[in-house]
């Protein structure tokens, strides 16, 4: 699992939502969010800014989560 992954899981489970509440939120599947959240589906940009507005995340600290993971490798 990749670091954006894990800091998606935790914005989730510290917002309190079920993986079918932010999927409501999000006007998508449960599966989506599953696909999410396992890696089978990779989020474009503009999914990403939308994932995040649903779970009132700041985009910024997963970007900046992802810079520090390359960084590192």
């Amino acid at each position: 699992m990749d670091v954006l992954q894990q800091w998606l899981i935790a914005q989730r489970q510290e917002k309190g939502f079920t993986q079918q509440q932010l999927a409501e939120s999000l006007g998508k599947s449960v599966d989506y969010v599953e696909q999410v959240e396992q890696g089978q589906y990779v989020l474009e940009i503009t999914e990403y800014l939308h994932y995040c507005l649903a779970l009132d995340a700041d985009p910024c600290i997963g970007i900046s989560l992802i810079d520090l993971a390359l960084s590192k490798s």
